[in-house]
């Protein structure tokens, strides 16, 4: 028989599960930590106005169909809405070229020698993650792209993205939305309000 002094053991109660969250920095320096994770947010912003775009210029070419197929309108100015869908996916490239090069990258090439050293310490969890393409960009192929991801320096590496700080891209990303997106809303009511003729 049991001593009923001696306490029942206990289940432990169900642990639930952590959500998962962004990669947490390899490293102790909080400067370098917050460069990581300021570059994670930059890439996800970036893959997210892709797709946006991507998601826009497929809506205009399903509205095309829609309304030459389902709605049985057959007037040549219809055409422009397919034409809108290629100009609207174009707008991808200019989403990828607004954050390119990287955060870090552009970093490296700035006058701030802490930030300098900084980046180039966040950058190192990541090399495989941004140098791949920014060296096939570059015209690197394999294997000297992969040799170079995992072997190069500081100096070669601004070197070599030196040419892609040329041009204020920051700035035409910025243009092009000012334009686009009145652009877009207006053809929008143009083409929703438009009549052929007899």
């Amino acid at each position: 028989m049991s001593d009923p002094t001696t306490p029942a053991p206990t289940t432990p109660a169900p642990t639930t599960p952590a959500l998962p969250g962004p990669t947490p920095p390899l490293t102790s320096d909080p400067t370098v930590a917050a460069l990581v994770l300021a570059q994670q947010r930059e890439r996800r912003l970036q893959r997210r106005w892709i797709l946006a775009c991507r998601f826009a210029s497929l809506s205009f070419a399903a509205w095309y169909l829609e309304i030459i197929i389902i709605e049985g309108k057959d007037s040549p100015f219809y055409i422009f809405v397919n034409l809108f869908a290629v100009l609207t996916g174009l707008s991808g490239f200019i989403a990828f070229n607004y954050f390119d090069p990287p955060l870090l990258i552009r970093n490296l090439h700035g006058e701030d020698e802490a930030l300098r050293r900084a980046s180039w310490a966040a950058l190192q969890p990541l090399r495989g993650e941004l140098l791949p393409t920014m060296l096939q960009d570059l015209g690197l192929a394999e294997p000297e792209r992969s040799r170079l991801v995992a072997e190069i320096d500081l100096e070669d590496l601004r070197r070599r993205t030196a040419p892609r700080l040329r041009g204020d891209r920051k700035r035409l990303g910025r243009i092009w939305l000012a334009v686009y997106l009145p652009a877009a809303l207006a053809f929008i009511y143009v083409v929703a309000t438009w009549e052929a003729g007899p």
